[in-house]
């Protein structure tokens, strides 16, 4: 199936203002965020606060659209910028397991997004998409992925998270790469195990470098990264003000430094600390245990609970319930995303 795509360009959303609403919003050209005021009134606009599991519309695919200045442009912190999702492992959802092309397809009719994904190696040196060390909970194959090559992992179908194979395969890096280009920024979680050095030359290969994010863990990893690709972007661990300071201190260019500040909710002050070095903030909501911050919100009934972690400071969400978050931060009485729509006949379109 083809689908029309519809080129997001985030760094130009449109404000929308309504008399219940206060009348300022901080608009600068590159996007727009809401008060925590206008989210209180906000709050009794709508009877149905559950996001729906569908997509608002299946046809639709939604693409991010570099500013000039590329990557480091769009993700450097800015007052009222736009809200963006990071749909975890690629967004699974029921037939549609994680890491599969299809799923980074299929996350894509929800809102644009940096779409995170686990690279894994195999025995002959190819790079695929997959999460566990072992073949057995995500695909059809057994044994241990980092002993098997690529002839034993063409034939293998993924399944999905409640164990339904499905007709997807398991992409290579550079597969996902190809297909991110003009469409969405892939952010990248090198497991262990596996040469960094074979996924930059990766990203390289195929002129990725405007839509691929290294994940590093800790700062260590972060500088030895930058040291072998300068020009790539990366998620670097701040979690306290001495944190942020040594990142500040670190010799890498600040403008190739993305924040991640966990899984927990931290004090305004500290994202407002980030937000001043130029840096997004990224806040994971994801997790498998009941006090990770999706279940929560997903147990209240209340998905609205995103645009407040939005107010609070993060720019990024990084999250297992893309479509809940994309569903909240996408409510028109708050953002407006302006898109541009092919002409008929001629109009880029993304295969499915």
């Amino acid at each position: 199936m083809s689908f029309p795509r519809q080129s997001v360009p985030v760094l130009r959303a449109v404000p929308v203002l309504r008399a219940a609403a206060i009348a300022f919003l901080a608009f600068f050209g590159h996007g727009l965020i809401a008060p925590e005021s206008l989210i209180a009134r906000d709050n009794q606009a709508t009877a149905e606060n559950t996001a729906p599991m569908t997509p608002p519309d299946p046809a639709v695919s939604h693409h991010i659209t570099l500013p000039e200045g590329g990557l480091s442009r769009l993700m450097a912190w800015r007052p009222g910028a736009i809200p963006l999702v990071s749909p975890h492992r690629g967004g699974p959802m029921p037939g549609y397991p994680e890491n599969a092309l299809e799923t980074l397809q299929n996350a894509l009719r929800y809102g644009p997004a940096i779409l995170e994904v686990d690279v894994r190696q195999l025995r002959d040196g190819t790079l695929i998409l997959m999460h566990d060390r072992r073949l057995e909970r995500t695909t059809t194959g057994a044994g241990a992925v980092a002993e098997a090559v690529w002839e034993d992992i063409a034939p293998l179908r993924l399944k999905d998270a409640g164990g339904t194979v499905t007709s997807f395969g398991v992409p290579r890096l550079e597969t996902v790469l190809a297909w991110a280009k003009g469409r969405a920024i892939v952010n990248l979680d090198i497991k262990r195990g596996t040469e960094t050095d074979r996924v930059i030359d990766a990203v390289r290969r195929t002129g990725t470098q405007d839509n691929a994010v290294i994940i590093t863990y800790g700062l260590d990893q972060a500088k030895a990264v930058h040291a072998k690709a300068p020009e790539l972007m990366m998620t670097v661990s701040m979690r306290s003000l001495e944190e942020i300071a040594a990142v500040k201190n670190s010799g890498i260019a600040r403008d190739r430094i993305i924040a991640w500040t966990g899984t927990r909710p931290l004090e305004r002050s500290l994202y407002d600390a980030i937000h001043r070095e130029g840096w997004r903030v990224t806040v994971g909501t994801l997790g498998f245990n009941d006090q990770a911050t999706d279940r929560r919100i997903a147990a209240s009934g209340d998905d609205r609970a995103y645009v407040e972690i939005a107010a609070q400071g993060a720019d990024i969400i990084a999250t297992d319930r893309h479509w809940a978050a994309q569903w909240a931060l996408h409510n028109r009485s708050i953002y407006f995303f302006s898109v541009q729509r092919p002409a008929a006949g001629r109009g880029d379109r993304s295969r499915d």
